[in-house]
């Protein structure tokens, strides 16, 4: 079973990276049969994206807070100690949050990558 962190890195990976300038979401942008060899990060396929994805919308849904705090790290590279210094609140109390988030996606996507090694 994948750990969640390598999951929403990858979620990252292919989200951000993979996706840009693309007009249709569920299409990944690049150009076919080209080498991938020096490309060492994690990707996910299209169908685990979509999966990952909707347990972040089904996060921002619930707690917006908590959405924001684990897109912000994935998504855009802002540490918790970041964050905590402009949210006026304490790093660990961040870390707490962006671990309750963490935990609230893995119980949506268990389905999925219970069954990949």
């Amino acid at each position: 079973m994948r750990e969640t962190k390598d999951i929403l890195i990858a979620w990252k990976n292919t989200r951000i990276l993979k996706r840009i300038g693309t007009e249709y979401p569920s299409k990944s942008s690049g150009f076919a049969g080209a080498s991938n060899d020096f490309d060492y990060r994690q990707y996910l396929t299209e169908e685990e994206v979509e999966v990952v994805d909707n347990a972040v919308l089904t996060l921002r849904a619930d707690n917006i807070e908590y959405w924001a705090i684990l897109t912000s790290f994935y998504l855009r590279g802002i540490s918790c100690s970041k964050q905590a210094k402009l949210l006026g609140k304490q790093t660990t109390e961040i870390t707490k949050i962006l671990l309750a988030a963490e935990c609230f996606i893995r119980g949506h996507i268990i389905q999925l990558f219970s069954k990949t090694a």
